[in-house]
Formats: structure tokens, C-alpha cells, sequence
């Protein structure tokens, strides 16, 4: 088989060198465009993972690799006055000019063919005229853009500048350092080497005051050294190229168009923070030859290449585009307690967890545990940061797992079934801080189906009076109150699909001649003046049913087909008027509750259609509400389309709203997962965490 690699680089040349020490019958050739010896670049950062696979693959070149490596085992993170450390991190550092040397050497020991300062500007004709084309011309493949259309290639661009530099300042780990100045926070990514890698980045807002791109390279090179002066001691930043970017994320669908197949980054880009670009594409070399061990066709081997690669790939891609968005917004977070900032960081992609740390390092996380108890009210040091204790108002609820029970259908005129109040009571045995009843309705005609209980009458609320008598002591019975609005009347999804009924005369007096109020009259943009507040009053009067019947916290919602969500989302209704509305019903419940006693909403947040608020428009509207006396947002997440790669939920708003409103949250994605809400809380992503069953106690 005659086989053209187009571009020397790493991922190019170990696929080049698989496939030839695979088959040595085969003819091999790679294509670089730049002379020998020369590239760009400083150190390449390999994890243990790789490196099993490396010495798997070629042992040869793995040995050669491994002698020129520096590792090391800590992470430091570095903000402008603290100094923290987690070990457990192991890794191995080279520079990138060895490891070319490494693999160009071995290359020309198997019998691959090496043409320097050969650029392809034609890559249809050399594909033409080879059985195999290997595409690993990088992040500005010239190869991809070429078949673009084939590959469905998709580029998108971040907002946070970037440039990659050196030094000779050493290192002992790889470091993240942060300083704040006059002009905003910069960032270096670096890593131990001869010469350190320093990758710089900062956010877009601090770019534009730094003035930086006005700036000629000596200017901004001095810059730099007097932000990390305390770092650098003395030493110089190098500079290769004259280069500030954006970082590119690049996916493509299909990684193979009849013999054309991409390898590394020019089939997929992994963000710098992450250390996982020349990782991916070597492992993807190895990948590609195993595919061609297994089958002889070039189509079917390509099809396994992809198969097998993919899944994995986009896994951690999705890890790498949360990282990168974290630095976008790290803004947002640096006003944390430097000590939650450093595990918030080190957590930032998902890959890390407050368990795995503390399997990396019980000494990092002791450290964290013993800071987290001192700034908790009533914190114990025996307890893990899920068990701790946490102030609403002045309420304290004991732990932070929720348990806020799902919508049922067995109630008759509003009041709660034995099932239902079953439910409710054995929720409370498992011990959460805060039990949270199914959605109560405000109104009869406020109800989304016949069967969902209610908080409208006096009998109600000494139905529920007795119930909350059975809470144990430690945790904080919470109401949830809905008005289902324009939503309303809508058959059981036990019977159908939840779609809205006409009038039928067996659901008397739910929707009978008789009924007061149609639920399709709840249309904000009809609703009258005298309407809206008639709903006002019965979230006033349920609040107060609430109170008497010593429910600790109280949670409207504003979220999942409530007539809250649809003044907040209505696209007839202008935001303000939609915002003012559901204010308004904040603050009157507010004023209509015992003071101290906390209140909560819900909030529907979307990030890729328009069933939601954006996170934007959810900042304006917590914003509000918390002025009104809202005590704690619980975002609902309300997205419809597919996800993209960083595949954001609702514990994700809720780490965006709590840190950038300053507002306490409840991340609404049920989890079983203990070691979940302890991340979550630990880092201050959330307050409190729903959870599907409280874990044990010992957790």
C-alpha cells in the first residue's frame, strides 16, 4: 500500500512509523511543510495513560521518550496571595523538538520516507495518487478545509486571548498562576522543562483594557514579566512568534472521506488548559493502526478507526470545552475564598471530583475540609462538606442533599392522597436537609392535572400541618407552590402524553360548566390586571397556609410550564413586564411569610434554544427577585436542542448564578451521588444539591 501523511508533526509522523513497522511491505512518506528542525512550540505534557499505550504500541520510541522526560507528581495552583498544592497528579514533560527528533529518527529506522519544506497546496491530487492520505496537517489543516463539506467540519472560536511563550524561571509542577491588575486576571498555564513552557491567557474584557494588541512584542513581552514578576524571579519571557490567538475548537462528523483519514488536530482540538493536543493525536496514530491490524479494506479499517476513537475523543473534548470556558469566565469565580477557588479550578473540566482528590491527596482535601468547617456556621469536623450545616436566612438546614419529591395524581379537590402523604414522610426518614413537597397548587384552576395536590383551602393546610408534625428533627420540611396556568388541565401522563383535554363532563367539577376559571385563560398576554392579581393573592394565600402549617422554607415555581415560567419566557410579553410580574409575586410572598423564613424559586434556563431564559436574562431576573427577597435560585434547566461539547446542565447555571449574582443555589440535577454534591458544594458551585434517595449518613 503506498501510504502520504501529510504534516511532520507528532501525530503525523507515529502514525507514519505505526503503519510502517506494522507493514514493512508498505510505502510510507510523510510531507512537512517547514525544514527540517524547525517547529513551534515549547513542552508537550504526556499523562500516564498515554504512556502505557506509547510503550504498547512502539517500544522503541517509548524508551527514547522516556529518557528525555521531566515529571512530576504535584498540581500547583498559584492566586495573588496564596500558594496551594495538590499531589497525585502525575505527569511527564518534554519538549516538543525532542520528541520530533525522537519520532523522526525512528521513522527513518522503519523506512518511512521523510520530505521536508513540502507543502501540499493540491491534497485531492496526492490522495488521487496514494491508496491511504493521512490528514494530520493540524489545527489549520489545508486538508480538511479542502473536504470540509465531506468531513461536516465545525469551527468555533473563543473569546479568551492566548499566546505561548517560554522561560528559563523553573518549575516544579505544573503550575497555574493567576494575578489580578489594574487591567483584569492573566493566567499562565506552566510546566517544567530545559526551557518552561508559559502559556498566557487572559479574558476578553482584560485584553481590551490591557491595550496589548497595540503593543509591539518587546512592549507586551516587558508587560508580562512585571504581572509575573514574583513567578519569573528575575527571568525573561521568550517569545517564538508574534502570535496572540483565540482558541479554536474544531469537530468534524466524519473523520475519513473515501481514502482521506484526519489524525490529531485537524479532526479534533483539545483546550491547552487540558495538556491533552499531542496526547490525542498520537493516541490516535495508535488507534489508526490498530484499525488496520484488524482489517484489510481501507474503508472498513477507517470506519474502525472512527468507531473505536470517537466516543473516547469526544468525552474528553467535552471535559476540555468546559475547562475552556471556565477561563472565560474566570471573572466570575476568583472572588471565591482562594482556597474553594484553587478546588473550584482544579474541578473546573468534571474529570476531577472532590472524591478523587481526596484519593489523590487526603492531605489537600483535609486542608480544605478543616477551612470549610471554620467558615460554616455551626460546621462539624467529622463531616465530609455535604453534611455540613448551611444558612438560609435564619434557617439553618442541617445538610445539603434535597429531596424535592416528583408530581403524582392521586389528590381529590386538592387534598394530598394517603400515597402522597406516604411519600412525603418516608422521604423525610432519609434524612435530608431539606425535603421539598411535590409541586402544590396555588388554585383549583392552578392545578396541572386533577390528581396534583393543593395549598388552597384551611383543610389543606391542617392536612399538611400534620404531616410536617411527622418531619424528624434536622430536616426543614420546604413547600413548593405552582400555579399551573395556560398549562393547566391536562390528562395524567399515566393515560396520555400530558396534551391539554377539552371540557369532559368526568372530570366535574375540574373542568365542568361550574369550573370558575379555564386554564387556557391564563394566557399572559390576555391576562387582565384584576386576573393577574387575583394570582398574586393565591400565592400570598398558600404562602401563609405554608407558615401556619410550619413549613421551614418555601419555594415558588417559576420553572416547568408554570404561568411563573411562561411571564418569564412568553415570547408576545416584553421581559421587563414578564420580570416585574413574578417579582411582584416575590416580594408579596416575602412580606406574607414569617421573616427569616428563607424563599426560594425556581427558574428556567436554556443555553442553546429559546424555551428558557438565557444566562444572561437569568442574571437580570435573580437579580430582581433577590431584591424582592428571594433567599435561594434553583436554576431548572429547560434546554430542548442537542447539547454541544460542553454538554452544560443546571448544576452548571447554578455555578454561573450563585457566583455571579451572589446569591445562594440548589442545582437541580438529581444525583445519587454523594461525591457529587460534596464537589458541588465544596466548590461553591451550590448550596444544596437535589438528590434522588439521601445517601448514608457516612457518605
Amino acid at each position: 500500500m503506498n501510504v502520504a501523511t501529510i504534516g511532520g508533526g507528532p501525530g503525523g509522523l507515529y502514525a507514519s512509523l505505526l503503519l510502517k513497522r506494522s507493514h514493512p511491505s508498505w510505502d510510507v512518506t510523510v510531507y512537512e511543510r517547514n525544514p527540517r528542525g524547525v517547529t513551534y512550540g515549547w513542552g508537550i505534557v504526556f499523562p500516564n495513560r498515554t504512556l502505557s499505550n506509547l510503550a504498547d504500541a512502539d517500544p522503541a520510541s517509548h524508551e527514547a521518550i522516556t529518557e528525555t522526560f521531566d515529571r512530576w507528581d504535584p498540581f500547583d495552583i498559584i492566586t495573588d496571595d496564596d500558594h496551594f498544592r495538590c499531589d497525585g497528579n502525575t505527569f511527564a514533560s518534554m519538549m516538543r523538538t525532542d520528541l520530533l527528533s525522537v519520532l523522526e529518527e525512528r521513522c527513518r529506522e522503519v523506512g518511512v520516507e521523510l520530505e521536508y519544506e513540502s507543502e501540499i497546496t493540491d491534497p485531492t491530487a496526492i490522495a488521487t495518487e496514494a491508496d491511504l492520505c493521512i490528514a494530520a496537517d493540524g489545527i489549520h489543516s489545508h486538508t480538511r478545509e479542502v473536504f470540509a463539506d465531506e468531513f461536516s467540519t465545525e469551527i468555533n472560536r473563543g473569546s479568551v486571548r492566548f499566546s505561548w511563550f517560554g522561560t528559563d524561571a523553573e518549575f516544579e509542577a505544573l503550575t497555574h498562576i493567576f494575578v489580578e491588575n489594574e487591567d483584569g486576571i492573566w493566567c499562565a498555564h506552566t510546566y517544567p522543562g530545559p526551557t518552561s513552557t508559559f502559556i498566557v491567557d487572559c479574558d476578553a474584557e482584560t485584553w481590551k483594557r490591557s491595550g496589548i494588541a497595540e503593543m509591539t512584542e518587546d512592549e507586551y513581552l516587558a508587560y508580562l514579566e512585571d504581572v509575573f514578576a514574583d513567578q519569573l524571579d528575575g527571568h525573561d519571557i521568550k517569545s517564538q512568534q508574534d502570535r496572540w490567538q483565540r482558541f479554536q475548537t474544531v469537530t468534524n462528523e466524519n473523520w475519513y472521506h473515501d481514502n482521506v483519514v484526519l489524525v490529531g488536530d485537524a479532526a479534533h482540538t483539545a483546550h491547552y488548559s487540558i495538556g491533552s493536543g499531542t496526547t490525542l493525536a498520537m493516541e490516535d496514530a495508535i488507534g489508526l493502526m490498530e484499525a488496520f491490524e484488524s482489517h484489510d479494506e481501507i474503508d472498513a479499517a477507517l470506519s474502525a478507526y472512527e468507531s473505536a476513537r470517537k466516543p473516547f475523543v469526544e468525552t474528553l473534548l467535552s471535559a476540555a470545552e468546559r475547562s475552556r470556558i471556565h477561563f472565560e469566565d474566570i471573572d466570575r469565580y476568583y472572588d471565591l475564598p482562594p482556597r474553594q477557588f484553587a478546588i473550584h479550578h482544579l474541578t473546573r473540566s468534571g474529570r476531577l471530583t472532590y472524591g478523587s482528590l481526596q484519593r489523590r491527596d487526603p492531605t489537600f482535601t483535609d486542608a480544605f475540609d478543616e477551612w470549610f468547617v471554620k467558615r460554616t456556621p455551626g460546621g462539624t469536623e467529622t463531616r465530609p462538606p455535604a453534611r455540613q450545616p448551611v444558612r438560609l436566612a435564619d434557617t439553618v438546614v442541617s445538610n445539603r442533599y434535597v429531596r424535592a419529591l416528583e408530581p403524582t395524581s392521586s389528590a381529590e379537590g386538592g387534598m394530598p392522597s394517603a400515597a402522597q402523604l406516604s411519600a412525603f414522610t418516608a422521604a423525610a426518614d432519609e434524612r435530608p436537609g431539606l425535603l421539598l413537597t411535590e409541586p402544590l397548587a396555588v388554585a383549583p384552576e392552578g392545578r396541572p392535572v386533577i390528581g396534583t395536590p393543593g395549598l388552597y383551602t384551611e383543610d389543606h393546610g391542617a392536612t399538611w400541618t400534620e404531616a410536617v408534625e411527622t418531619v424528624p428533627d434536622g430536616v426543614t420540611a420546604g413547600v413548593h407552590l405552582t400555579h399551573a396556568g395556560a398549562s393547566g388541565g391536562r390528562e395524567p401522563r399515566v393515560f396520555d402524553q400530558g396534551d391539554r383535554t377539552e371540557r369532559e363532563s368526568t372530570w366535574a367539577p375540574r373542568l365542568s360548566d361550574d369550573y370558575p376559571v379555564h386554564p387556557q385563560s391564563f394566557d399572559p398576554t390576555e391576562m387582565s390586571s384584576a386576573e393577574r392579581n387575583a394570582v398574586i393573592d393565591d400565592f400570598v394565600s398558600a404562602a401563609r397556609r405554608a407558615a401556619d402549617a410550619d413549613f421551614g422554607y418555601v419555594q415558588l415555581q417559576a420553572a416547568s410550564s408554570s404561568v411563573l415560567s411562561q411571564f418569564l419566557t412568553a415570547p408576545d410579553i416584553p421581559f421587563e413586564d414578564g420580570i416585574q410580574f413574578v417579582q411582584t409575586v416575590v416580594s408579596d410572598v416575602a412580606d406574607a411569610v414569617p421573616p427569616g423564613t428563607p424563599l426560594g424559586v425556581t427558574v428556567p434556563v436554556s443555553d442553546s434554544d429559546e424555551c428558557g431564559l438565557s444566562l444572561e436574562e437569568a442574571f437580570v431576573a435573580v437579580r430582581k427577585f433577590s431584591a424582592a427577597g428571594c433567599d435561594v435560585v434553583a436554576p431548572v434547566d429547560t434546554t430542548t436542542s442537542e447539547r454541544g461539547l460542553a454538554e452544560k446542565g443546571p448544576s452548571d447555571f447554578s455555578d454561573d448564578i450563585r457566583n455571579e449574582v451572589d446569591i445562594s443555589t440548589l442545582a437541580t440535577v438529581p444525583t445519587a451521588s454523594a461525591d457529587k454534591v460534596n464537589t458541588l458544594v465544596a466548590t461553591g458551585r451550590a448550596d444544596l444539591c437535589v438528590v434522588q434517595g439521601t445517601p448514608s449518613r457516612n457518605d
